[in-house]
Protein backbone atom coordinates (compact mmCIF):
# COMPACT_ATOMS: atom_id res chain seq x y z
CA UNK A 1 0.00 0.00 0.00
CA UNK A 2 1.21 3.87 -0.82
CA UNK A 3 2.20 6.17 2.19
CA UNK A 4 0.11 9.33 1.48
CA UNK A 5 1.88 11.97 0.71
CA UNK A 6 1.40 15.82 1.46
CA UNK A 7 -0.13 17.47 -1.73
CA UNK A 8 0.69 20.34 -3.97
CA UNK A 9 -2.49 22.75 -3.57
CA UNK A 10 -0.86 25.96 -2.69
CA UNK A 11 -0.38 28.82 -5.45
CA UNK A 12 1.31 32.34 -5.80
CA UNK A 13 -1.26 33.64 -3.47
CA UNK A 14 -1.53 31.45 -1.02
CA UNK A 15 3.01 32.06 -0.67
CA UNK A 16 2.01 35.54 -0.21
CA UNK A 17 -0.39 35.11 2.47
CA UNK A 18 1.73 32.69 4.36
CA UNK A 19 4.35 34.65 4.47
CA UNK A 20 2.35 37.91 5.28
CA UNK A 21 -0.04 36.06 7.74
CA UNK A 22 2.66 34.87 9.53
CA UNK A 23 4.34 37.73 10.17
CA UNK A 24 1.48 40.26 10.86
CA UNK A 25 0.61 39.37 14.40
CA UNK A 26 0.68 40.91 17.57
CA UNK A 27 4.30 42.57 16.85
CA UNK A 28 2.85 45.75 15.18
CA UNK A 29 0.17 46.30 17.98
CA UNK A 30 2.93 45.37 21.14
CA UNK A 31 6.20 46.63 20.26
CA UNK A 32 5.77 50.46 19.01
CA UNK A 33 5.69 51.07 22.72
CA UNK A 34 9.26 49.25 23.29
CA UNK A 35 10.68 50.97 20.41
CA UNK A 36 9.51 54.22 21.19
CA UNK A 37 11.09 53.59 24.87
CA UNK A 38 14.38 52.42 24.18
CA UNK A 39 14.97 55.33 20.73
CA UNK A 40 16.40 58.53 21.26
CA UNK A 41 14.50 60.06 18.05
CA UNK A 42 11.41 59.55 15.51
CA UNK A 43 14.30 59.62 12.65
CA UNK A 44 15.60 55.93 14.22
CA UNK A 45 11.97 54.78 14.87
CA UNK A 46 11.77 54.93 11.32
CA UNK A 47 15.22 54.00 10.34
CA UNK A 48 15.40 50.78 12.42
CA UNK A 49 11.76 49.51 10.92
CA UNK A 50 12.95 50.12 7.37
CA UNK A 51 16.34 48.92 8.09
CA UNK A 52 15.76 45.58 9.91
CA UNK A 53 12.55 45.32 7.25
CA UNK A 54 15.77 45.05 4.80
CA UNK A 55 17.75 42.82 6.53
CA UNK A 56 14.94 40.68 6.79
CA UNK A 57 14.62 41.19 3.38
CA UNK A 58 18.23 40.23 2.40
CA UNK A 59 17.39 37.04 3.88
CA UNK A 60 14.31 36.33 2.18
CA UNK A 61 16.72 36.53 -1.27
CA UNK A 62 19.15 33.70 0.56
CA UNK A 63 16.29 31.38 1.67
CA UNK A 64 14.73 31.90 -2.30
CA UNK A 65 18.03 30.38 -3.34
CA UNK A 66 17.73 27.49 -1.26
CA UNK A 67 13.93 27.27 -1.20
CA UNK A 68 14.35 26.68 -5.43
CA UNK A 69 17.22 24.65 -4.76
CA UNK A 70 15.84 22.15 -2.57
CA UNK A 71 11.66 22.35 -2.96
CA UNK A 72 10.68 19.45 -0.40
CA UNK A 73 9.18 19.48 2.56
CA UNK A 74 11.17 20.56 5.63
CA UNK A 75 11.88 24.09 4.79
CA UNK A 76 14.90 25.74 6.98
CA UNK A 77 15.64 22.00 8.52
CA UNK A 78 16.28 21.00 4.93
CA UNK A 79 18.71 24.17 4.02
CA UNK A 80 20.05 23.36 7.15
CA UNK A 81 20.56 19.65 6.41
CA UNK A 82 22.15 19.97 2.95
CA UNK A 83 24.44 23.17 3.85
CA UNK A 84 25.86 21.90 7.09
CA UNK A 85 25.10 18.77 8.09
CA UNK A 86 22.85 16.52 9.67
CA UNK A 87 23.89 17.69 13.02
CA UNK A 88 23.15 21.25 12.53
CA UNK A 89 19.61 20.09 10.85
CA UNK A 90 18.70 18.32 14.05
CA UNK A 91 19.70 20.78 16.85
CA UNK A 92 17.50 23.39 14.70
CA UNK A 93 14.72 20.46 14.65
CA UNK A 94 15.60 20.48 18.27
CA UNK A 95 15.60 24.01 19.21
CA UNK A 96 12.16 24.72 17.04
CA UNK A 97 10.67 22.02 18.33
CA UNK A 98 11.28 23.90 22.02
CA UNK A 99 11.92 26.82 21.03
CA UNK A 100 10.81 28.55 17.93
CA UNK A 101 7.66 27.40 16.85
CA UNK A 102 5.91 26.61 20.11
CA UNK A 103 7.21 29.76 21.91
CA UNK A 104 5.84 31.82 19.48
CA UNK A 105 2.45 30.18 18.82
CA UNK A 106 2.32 30.48 22.73
CA UNK A 107 3.09 34.28 22.47
CA UNK A 108 0.53 34.65 20.04
CA UNK A 109 -2.03 32.51 22.10
CA UNK A 110 -1.35 34.43 25.25
CA UNK A 111 -1.89 37.69 23.37
CA UNK A 112 -5.29 36.95 21.85
CA UNK A 113 -6.52 35.91 24.85
CA UNK A 114 -5.19 39.22 26.58
CA UNK A 115 -7.01 41.01 24.27
CA UNK A 116 -10.30 39.07 23.51
CA UNK A 117 -10.52 39.50 27.41
CA UNK A 118 -10.76 43.02 26.60
CA UNK A 119 -14.22 42.14 24.58
CA UNK A 120 -15.31 39.67 27.15
CA UNK A 121 -13.78 39.76 30.77
CA UNK A 122 -12.35 36.30 31.26
CA UNK A 123 -9.84 36.89 34.28
CA UNK A 124 -6.49 35.55 34.74
CA UNK A 125 -7.24 31.62 34.59
CA UNK A 126 -10.22 32.59 31.65
CA UNK A 127 -7.22 33.86 29.40
CA UNK A 128 -5.21 30.56 29.82
CA UNK A 129 -8.15 28.58 28.72
CA UNK A 130 -8.53 30.58 26.14
CA UNK A 131 -5.33 30.14 24.92
CA UNK A 132 -4.85 26.87 25.14
CA UNK A 133 -8.12 26.74 23.16
CA UNK A 134 -7.23 29.02 20.17
CA UNK A 135 -4.32 26.46 19.95
CA UNK A 136 -6.01 23.31 19.49
CA UNK A 137 -8.68 24.84 17.10
CA UNK A 138 -5.87 25.79 14.99
CA UNK A 139 -4.67 22.10 15.35
CA UNK A 140 -8.03 21.17 14.18
CA UNK A 141 -8.57 23.67 11.13
CA UNK A 142 -4.76 22.16 9.90
CA UNK A 143 -5.90 18.71 11.09
CA UNK A 144 -8.53 18.58 8.54
CA UNK A 145 -6.28 19.46 5.42
CA UNK A 146 -3.83 22.06 4.04
CA UNK A 147 -7.01 23.96 1.97
CA UNK A 148 -8.42 24.38 5.11
CA UNK A 149 -5.17 26.28 7.02
CA UNK A 150 -4.35 28.23 3.66
CA UNK A 151 -8.30 29.53 3.46
CA UNK A 152 -7.93 30.56 7.11
CA UNK A 153 -4.54 32.02 6.15
CA UNK A 154 -5.85 33.62 2.93
CA UNK A 155 -9.16 35.50 4.97
CA UNK A 156 -7.65 36.20 7.89
CA UNK A 157 -4.68 38.14 6.07
CA UNK A 158 -6.69 39.85 3.67
CA UNK A 159 -8.64 40.86 6.79
CA UNK A 160 -6.30 42.65 8.34
CA UNK A 161 -4.54 44.09 5.58
CA UNK A 162 -7.91 45.58 4.65
CA UNK A 163 -7.81 46.50 8.01
CA UNK A 164 -4.40 47.98 8.68
CA UNK A 165 -5.23 50.04 5.48
CA UNK A 166 -8.18 51.70 7.11
CA UNK A 167 -6.06 52.70 9.70
CA UNK A 168 -3.55 53.94 7.56
CA UNK A 169 -5.88 56.03 5.13
CA UNK A 170 -7.95 57.25 8.15
CA UNK A 171 -5.02 58.16 10.29
CA UNK A 172 -3.80 60.36 7.77
CA UNK A 173 -6.84 62.13 6.84
CA UNK A 174 -8.91 61.99 10.45
CA UNK A 175 -6.41 61.78 13.26
CA UNK A 176 -5.48 64.54 15.85
CA UNK A 177 -3.43 65.17 18.53
CA UNK A 178 -5.84 65.99 21.21
CA UNK A 179 -5.16 69.37 22.99
CA UNK A 180 -4.49 67.69 26.53
CA UNK A 181 -2.17 65.31 25.24
CA UNK A 182 0.83 67.28 24.78
CA UNK A 183 4.08 66.41 27.58
CA UNK A 184 6.95 67.43 28.51
CA UNK A 185 10.05 65.74 26.73
CA UNK A 186 11.03 62.25 28.18
CA UNK A 187 14.39 61.06 27.44
CA UNK A 188 14.41 57.14 26.10
CA UNK A 189 14.97 54.90 28.78
CA UNK A 190 18.47 53.67 27.65
CA UNK A 191 21.36 54.74 25.81
CA UNK A 192 21.79 54.50 22.01
CA UNK A 193 23.77 51.02 22.02
CA UNK A 194 21.11 49.27 24.81
CA UNK A 195 18.27 51.26 23.08
CA UNK A 196 19.56 49.90 18.69
CA UNK A 197 19.75 46.32 21.02
CA UNK A 198 16.22 46.08 22.96
CA UNK A 199 14.23 48.20 19.93
CA UNK A 200 16.19 45.28 17.36
CA UNK A 201 14.84 42.49 19.65
CA UNK A 202 11.89 44.05 19.69
CA UNK A 203 11.26 44.94 15.82
CA UNK A 204 12.34 41.89 14.80
CA UNK A 205 10.16 39.79 16.76
CA UNK A 206 7.25 42.12 14.97
CA UNK A 207 8.93 40.51 11.86
CA UNK A 208 9.08 36.86 13.43
CA UNK A 209 7.31 34.39 10.99
CA UNK A 210 8.86 35.85 7.57
CA UNK A 211 10.75 32.10 7.39
CA UNK A 212 7.62 30.23 7.54
CA UNK A 213 6.83 29.61 3.54
CA UNK A 214 9.70 27.02 2.77
CA UNK A 215 8.47 24.65 5.38
CA UNK A 216 5.60 24.49 2.72
CA UNK A 217 7.43 23.89 -0.46
CA UNK A 218 6.39 20.34 -0.92
CA UNK A 219 2.71 21.85 -1.12
CA UNK A 220 3.44 24.47 -3.15
CA UNK A 221 2.34 23.81 -7.13
CA UNK A 222 5.51 25.21 -8.56
CA UNK A 223 7.99 26.23 -5.95
CA UNK A 224 10.81 26.71 -7.89
CA UNK A 225 9.22 30.05 -8.82
CA UNK A 226 6.50 30.93 -6.44
CA UNK A 227 8.69 30.31 -2.86
CA UNK A 228 11.50 33.00 -3.92
CA UNK A 229 8.26 35.20 -5.12
CA UNK A 230 6.33 34.89 -1.94
CA UNK A 231 9.24 35.47 0.43
CA UNK A 232 10.16 39.16 -1.25
CA UNK A 233 6.69 40.20 -2.44
CA UNK A 234 5.82 38.83 1.12
CA UNK A 235 8.48 40.94 2.59
CA UNK A 236 8.16 43.75 0.51
CA UNK A 237 4.56 44.27 1.41
CA UNK A 238 5.47 43.91 5.11
CA UNK A 239 8.35 46.73 5.50
CA UNK A 240 5.40 49.39 3.80
CA UNK A 241 2.83 48.25 5.62
CA UNK A 242 5.23 48.72 9.11
CA UNK A 243 6.36 51.65 7.81
CA UNK A 244 2.77 53.48 7.13
CA UNK A 245 1.37 52.05 10.19
CA UNK A 246 4.24 53.42 12.61
CA UNK A 247 3.76 56.73 10.58
CA UNK A 248 0.33 56.81 11.47
CA UNK A 249 1.24 56.06 14.81
CA UNK A 250 4.15 58.91 15.08
CA UNK A 251 0.95 61.50 13.56
CA UNK A 252 -1.38 60.75 16.47
CA UNK A 253 0.59 60.35 19.31
CA UNK A 254 3.98 62.17 19.52
CA UNK A 255 6.69 60.54 20.69
CA UNK A 256 7.38 61.85 24.30
CA UNK A 257 3.99 60.90 24.76
CA UNK A 258 4.78 57.61 23.62
CA UNK A 259 7.15 57.43 26.38
CA UNK A 260 5.05 58.71 28.74
CA UNK A 261 3.00 54.99 28.95
CA UNK A 262 2.99 52.25 30.88
CA UNK A 263 2.05 49.42 28.53
CA UNK A 264 2.34 47.88 25.17
CA UNK A 265 -1.14 48.36 24.55
CA UNK A 266 -1.46 52.19 24.82
CA UNK A 267 0.21 52.78 22.18
CA UNK A 268 -2.66 51.06 19.67
CA UNK A 269 -5.62 51.90 21.96
CA UNK A 270 -4.68 55.67 21.88
CA UNK A 271 -4.19 55.77 18.24
CA UNK A 272 -7.25 54.57 17.35
CA UNK A 273 -9.34 56.64 19.62
CA UNK A 274 -8.30 59.28 18.11
CA UNK A 275 -8.91 58.44 14.03
CA UNK A 276 -12.52 56.51 15.23
CA UNK A 277 -13.68 57.77 18.20
CA UNK A 278 -13.02 56.75 21.97
CA UNK A 279 -15.78 54.05 21.49
CA UNK A 280 -13.33 52.15 19.12
CA UNK A 281 -11.91 49.82 21.67
CA UNK A 282 -13.83 47.13 20.88
CA UNK A 283 -13.16 47.12 16.98
CA UNK A 284 -9.30 47.35 17.70
CA UNK A 285 -9.59 44.44 20.38
CA UNK A 286 -11.28 42.04 17.74
CA UNK A 287 -8.90 43.68 14.80
CA UNK A 288 -6.05 42.44 16.88
CA UNK A 289 -7.27 38.84 17.80
CA UNK A 290 -8.04 38.54 14.38
CA UNK A 291 -4.25 39.41 13.06
CA UNK A 292 -2.87 37.47 16.07
CA UNK A 293 -5.19 34.36 14.49
CA UNK A 294 -4.10 34.87 11.48
CA UNK A 295 -0.13 35.11 12.45
CA UNK A 296 -0.42 32.02 14.78
CA UNK A 297 -1.97 29.63 11.89
CA UNK A 298 1.30 29.29 9.88
CA UNK A 299 2.95 27.53 13.06
CA UNK A 300 0.91 24.65 12.32
CA UNK A 301 0.12 25.03 8.36
CA UNK A 302 3.86 25.48 7.76
CA UNK A 303 6.43 24.53 10.42
CA UNK A 304 5.26 20.82 10.96
CA UNK A 305 6.78 19.78 7.80
CA UNK A 306 9.97 20.13 9.26
CA UNK A 307 9.39 17.46 11.57
CA UNK A 308 7.71 15.35 8.81
CA UNK A 309 11.12 15.74 6.68
CA UNK A 310 13.23 15.04 10.26
CA UNK A 311 11.32 12.15 10.55
CA UNK A 312 12.17 10.96 7.25
CA UNK A 313 15.75 11.49 7.94
CA UNK A 314 15.84 9.20 11.22
CA UNK A 315 16.02 12.40 13.53
CA UNK A 316 12.95 12.17 14.68
CA UNK A 317 9.90 10.04 16.12
CA UNK A 318 8.95 7.80 12.72
CA UNK A 319 5.19 8.77 14.01
CA UNK A 320 6.18 12.36 12.70
CA UNK A 321 6.41 10.73 9.16
CA UNK A 322 2.35 9.92 9.70
CA UNK A 323 0.01 11.77 7.06
CA UNK A 324 -3.88 11.48 7.02
CA UNK A 325 -4.35 8.93 4.61
CA UNK A 326 -8.15 11.62 3.74
CA UNK A 327 -6.69 14.65 4.75
CA UNK A 328 -3.20 14.07 3.49
CA UNK A 329 -1.46 16.35 6.16
CA UNK A 330 1.14 15.66 9.20
CA UNK A 331 -1.37 14.85 11.98
CA UNK A 332 0.78 13.91 14.47
CA UNK A 333 3.61 16.56 13.87
CA UNK A 334 0.52 19.16 14.17
CA UNK A 335 -0.51 17.44 17.80
CA UNK A 336 2.89 16.96 19.13
CA UNK A 337 3.39 20.86 18.35
CA UNK A 338 -0.19 22.25 19.52
CA UNK A 339 0.16 20.23 22.93
CA UNK A 340 3.64 21.58 23.54
CA UNK A 341 2.83 25.17 22.54
CA UNK A 342 0.00 24.94 24.82
CA UNK A 343 2.55 23.77 27.57
CA UNK A 344 4.54 26.65 27.53
CA UNK A 345 1.47 28.78 27.63
CA UNK A 346 0.72 27.66 31.21
CA UNK A 347 4.64 26.93 32.22
CA UNK A 348 5.78 30.63 30.97
CA UNK A 349 2.57 32.73 30.68
CA UNK A 350 3.82 36.13 29.94
CA UNK A 351 3.82 37.43 26.17
CA UNK A 352 7.35 39.40 26.86
CA UNK A 353 8.78 36.30 28.58
CA UNK A 354 8.01 34.15 25.65
CA UNK A 355 8.80 36.74 22.89
CA UNK A 356 12.39 36.60 24.35
CA UNK A 357 12.13 33.34 24.69
CA UNK A 358 11.96 33.09 21.17
CA UNK A 359 14.15 35.85 19.25
CA UNK A 360 17.22 34.70 20.27
CA UNK A 361 17.34 31.42 18.60
CA UNK A 362 15.61 32.31 15.90
CA UNK A 363 18.20 34.79 15.11
CA UNK A 364 20.98 32.08 15.56
CA UNK A 365 19.54 29.97 13.29
CA UNK A 366 18.25 32.32 10.95
CA UNK A 367 21.78 33.43 10.02
CA UNK A 368 23.15 29.49 9.93
CA UNK A 369 20.25 28.99 7.41
CA UNK A 370 21.35 32.33 5.15
CA UNK A 371 25.37 31.28 5.35
CA UNK A 372 24.52 28.01 4.13
CA UNK A 373 23.83 29.98 1.02
CA UNK A 374 27.49 30.95 0.75
CA UNK A 375 28.56 27.27 1.44
CA UNK A 376 26.56 25.60 -1.07
CA UNK A 377 28.32 28.29 -3.59
CA UNK A 378 31.58 26.55 -2.91
CA UNK A 379 30.95 23.07 -2.03
CA UNK A 380 28.02 22.85 -4.76
CA UNK A 381 28.54 25.03 -7.56
CA UNK A 382 27.24 22.94 -10.17
CA UNK A 383 24.31 22.48 -8.72
CA UNK A 384 21.00 23.78 -10.54
CA UNK A 385 19.80 26.98 -9.02
CA UNK A 386 16.56 28.56 -10.59
CA UNK A 387 16.52 31.66 -8.23
CA UNK A 388 20.19 32.66 -7.49
CA UNK A 389 20.11 35.72 -4.00
CA UNK A 390 20.24 39.05 -5.54
CA UNK A 391 23.05 40.97 -4.52
CA UNK A 392 25.09 38.21 -3.65
CA UNK A 393 27.58 37.78 -1.46
CA UNK A 394 26.59 41.11 -0.05
CA UNK A 395 22.73 40.58 1.40
CA UNK A 396 23.89 37.00 2.74
CA UNK A 397 26.74 38.33 4.84
CA UNK A 398 24.53 41.58 5.72
CA UNK A 399 22.04 39.62 7.47
CA UNK A 400 24.01 37.32 8.97
CA UNK A 401 26.22 39.77 10.37
CA UNK A 402 23.05 42.05 12.22
CA UNK A 403 21.53 38.73 13.32
CA UNK A 404 24.58 37.54 14.78
CA UNK A 405 25.41 41.04 16.45
CA UNK A 406 21.90 41.50 18.18
CA UNK A 407 22.37 37.67 19.48
CA UNK A 408 26.00 38.84 21.23
CA UNK A 409 24.57 42.22 22.32
CA UNK A 410 21.42 40.05 24.18
CA UNK A 411 24.04 38.60 26.23
CA UNK A 412 24.97 41.30 27.90
CA UNK A 413 21.71 42.97 27.79
CA UNK A 414 20.21 42.57 31.95
CA UNK A 415 16.93 42.87 30.63
CA UNK A 416 17.12 39.91 27.68
CA UNK A 417 19.76 37.99 29.30
CA UNK A 418 18.14 35.41 31.16
CA UNK A 419 16.25 34.07 27.41
CA UNK A 420 18.92 34.56 25.58
CA UNK A 421 20.99 31.82 28.30
CA UNK A 422 18.40 29.99 28.19
CA UNK A 423 18.11 29.23 24.34
CA UNK A 424 21.22 28.36 24.47
CA UNK A 425 20.63 25.68 27.32
CA UNK A 426 17.79 24.03 25.37
CA UNK A 427 20.45 24.28 22.30
CA UNK A 428 23.41 22.38 24.18
CA UNK A 429 21.25 19.87 25.92
CA UNK A 430 20.39 18.69 21.85
CA UNK A 431 24.23 17.36 21.67
CA UNK A 432 23.91 14.48 24.04
CA UNK A 433 20.14 13.81 22.44
CA UNK A 434 22.09 13.48 18.97
CA UNK A 435 25.29 11.76 20.07
CA UNK A 436 22.29 9.28 21.63
CA UNK A 437 20.88 8.82 18.03
CA UNK A 438 24.58 8.38 16.10
CA UNK A 439 25.29 5.86 19.08
CA UNK A 440 22.05 3.85 17.79
CA UNK A 441 22.54 4.24 14.19
CA UNK A 442 26.06 2.56 14.24
CA UNK A 443 24.95 -0.27 16.41
CA UNK A 444 21.83 -0.77 14.37
CA UNK A 445 23.73 -0.76 11.19
CA UNK A 446 26.35 -3.38 12.75
CA UNK A 447 22.98 -5.41 13.64
CA UNK A 448 22.78 -4.23 17.53
CA UNK A 449 20.60 -2.60 19.50
CA UNK A 450 21.76 0.04 22.01
CA UNK A 451 21.78 -0.96 25.61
Amino acid sequence: MTEPELKRNLGLTSAVMITVGSVIGSGIFMKPYAVAQALPGVEWVYGLWIGLGLICLCGAFAYGELGAMFPEAGGQYAFLREGWGRGVGFLYGWVLLLVINTGTLAALAVAFASFFDRLVPLGEWGQGFLAVGMILALAITNHFGVGWGALLQNLSTFAKLIALGGIVVAGFFLGNVEAGAAVAAVPPSHDLGSGVVLAAIAIFWAYEGWYQLPFNAAELRNPSRDLPRGLIYGIAILVLTYLLVNAVYLHVVPLDEMRSFTSNEQVPVTAIERIFGTASGGWLSALICLSVLGSANPNLLSSPRAFYAMAKDGLALRAMTRVHPVHATPTFAIWSQALWAAALVIVLKTFDDLTNYVVFSSLLFYALTVLAVVRLRRTAPQRERPYRCWGYPITPYAFALVALAVDVQMLFEAEARKNALLGLLILAAGFPVYAWIQRRERLAARGSRPS
